[in-house]
């Protein structure tokens, strides 16, 4: 028990400290957004707060520890979250040095065969267009400047965005 309240407890913290950066966001001149730019943040915020005490309340009524199956590493579930987590992680880490189409592709390959999917060249193709339609949708509809990479990788991205 605990655990969860400690675990609650920084939650909390890290609620309250997004709560105050949205306070400080600027107000606007215009009538008819009433609560403004901070307005979502904070309801959002408040709402957190609220859904948080009410679980540690019904953890320090009930005294009883929390199970949580996918935090075990010697259970199959356990080892597969920690696999897709270290994934992610590096996912993340590569993009800048691979380019965000070469990072995704093989992102979109590893993680369905990390949990036992078994069809390579469906996933393959899935892949494949999955990101192509995001560089499409982000890099040129919405020209959102997307991680080209490095050397020979940065100076292909050009060409596609």
């Amino acid at each position: 028990m605990a655990t969860e309240i400690v675990f609650n407890i920084l939650v909390g913290l890290g609620v309250v400290f997004y709560l105050a950066n949205a306070l400080q966001l600027p107000t606007t001149d215009n009538a008819a957004d009433v609560p403004g730019a901070a307005g979502f943040p904070i309801f959002i915020g408040i709402l957190g707060l609220i859904i948080l005490a009410m679980i540690t309340i019904r953890v320090v009524r009930e005294k009883h520890k929390v199970h949580i199956p996918l935090l075990e590493l010697h259970t199959v579930d356990g080892r597969m979250l920690l696999i897709n987590v270290l994934l992610l992680a590096a996912y993340v880490s590569l993009l800048e040095i691979f380019g965000f189409w070469l990072c995704t592709l093989i992102y979109l390959i590893a993680c369905p065969l990390s949990i036992g999917y078994r069809k390579p060249v469906l996933l393959c193709i899935f892949s494949a267009i999955s990101a192509s339609v995001l560089v499409g949708v982000f890099g040129k509809l919405f020209f959102v400047p997307l991680p080209r990479g490095v050397g020979f990788l940065r100076e292909l991205s050009y060409i596609v965005y």
